[in-house]
């Protein structure tokens, strides 16, 4: 067997036992060997190099079988650290994880252009604050990145951003030179996904609302891409015949009629032009104030963004019959106004066996769920993919 082929099956062998360190937490050398089929000293020397490496340590004595007590391994934190940065339309977020998924730093700074050189630019400035002089340098071990629109994950290419009229960018080629570590890209709501599915889940659509309304599909814990890698835009599904027209050329897709901007156009007639972000906080903010208060106007915007929500969304469950559906996004900050709205409209229009034991939630990562994403997508792919 050549030297590439026998490293290959030692990092295979090493993952696989971070991986089981991490779902048991806490566990024995010869529980690794019962669960992989390895041999006792096959795991005693992949567990001495990962020790080495510092991804893993020593901790309590387990409870005995007889005889000694077996000595426990488990996830050392400081071991690594992974970047996540989300670029959005207005702004870059970015956090700092551990090697057990706790967020250590987040900073967020304002997109100057949609220029590829000043988004880089802005992630030099993001990710030499977040790592600082808190952590060792040499530990971070690479740096992943959502982009709206469609992306070549594999390749590192964003092929199609509309908002930042970005057509076949070598991104990930331009960051690994800037920052000489891993660097991982996709689409900006797959990698909230990832986010999502690092906290249990297995089977849901993430479902990210705002300017742009987008799609997340995951099975048996994998992303599912399409053939071209632009599964996942739930916002072009057409769900008024003659609708008003959408920024993809079509008329009366979902996007067109419940993305944020959309509805505050509709709210405010005399809104014109481009809102910008911090526009378009504080008119959305006034808008579901003013539906608290009762007032009819703002009350029919909301229930119309949850008859057209709540029959795509009952479209896909009747389609994909997943376990739930996590919203992420403006919408979540009318959690309150739209859940049970929505649940109604599922209830109602999703096929009773499809729609039966289905949970609708709300992402508890709030404005930092791309970044985090991010994060995890280079912890997955170096460790545990």
């Amino acid at each position: 067997m050549q030297r590439g082929s026998l490293e290959l099956m030692k990092k295979m062998n090493q993952q696989i036992i971070i991986r089981i360190i991490y779902n048991d937490k806490a566990i024995s050398r010869a529980r690794i060997a019962e669960i992989t089929g390895l041999s006792p000293a096959a795991v005693s020397n992949n567990v001495k190099e990962l020790m080495e490496m510092g991804l893993i340590k020593e901790t309590e004595h387990g409870e005995s079988r007889g005889g000694r007590k077996p000595v426990l391994l488990e996830i050392n934190p400081e071991g690594a650290y992974f970047i996540g940065l989300e670029w959005g339309i207005a702004e870059i977020r970015g956090v700092l994880l551990d090697l057990n998924k706790k967020v250590l730093a987040r900073r967020v700074e304002k997109a100057e252009s949609f220029q590829l050189e000043s988004f880089v630019k802005i992630s030099r400035k993001i990710v030499d604050g977040l790592t600082g002089q808190s952590i060792e340098k040499e530990r971070v071990y690479g740096l992943g990145v959502g982009v709206h629109g469609v992306v070549d994950p594999e390749r590192g290419y964003s092929l199609f951003a509309p908002h930042f009229r970005w057509r076949d960018l070598p991104v990930r080629e331009r960051l690994e030179a800037e920052f000489r570590i891993p660097v991982f890209i996709d689409n900006d709501v797959r990698v909230m996904a990832l986010a999502e599915k690092w906290n249990g889940k297995g089977n849901f659509l993430l479902i990210n609302t705002g300017p742009g309304i987008g799609a997340a599909i995951v099975f048996d814990g994998k992303l599912h891409y399409g053939r071209d890698y632009s599964a996942g835009e739930f916002g072009h599904m057409i769900v008024m015949r003659d609708g008003p027209v959408c920024s993809c050329g079509n008329s009366g897709c979902l996007e067109a009629l419940i993305s944020t901007d959309n509805l505050l156009y509709r709210y405010y007639p005399d809104l014109e032009g481009e809102i910008t972000k911090k526009e378009l906080s504080v008119k959305w903010q006034e808008l579901l104030a003013d539906a608290r208060e009762g007032r009819e106007k703002a009350l029919e915007i909301i229930n119309m963004t949850a008859e057209y929500l709540g029959m795509g969304l009952s479209n896909l469950v009747n389609l994909l019959n997943p376990d739930e559906i996590v919203l992420a996004g403006d919408f979540t900050q009318a959690a309150d106004l739209l859940l049970p709205l929505l649940k109604e409209e599922l209830k109602k229009k999703s096929l009773a066996i499809a729609g039966r034991g289905l949970s609708l939630t709300v992402t508890d990562y709030g404005e930092w769920l791309g970044s985090v994403g991010g994060a995890v997508m280079v912890l997955e792919k170096l460790f545990l993919d």
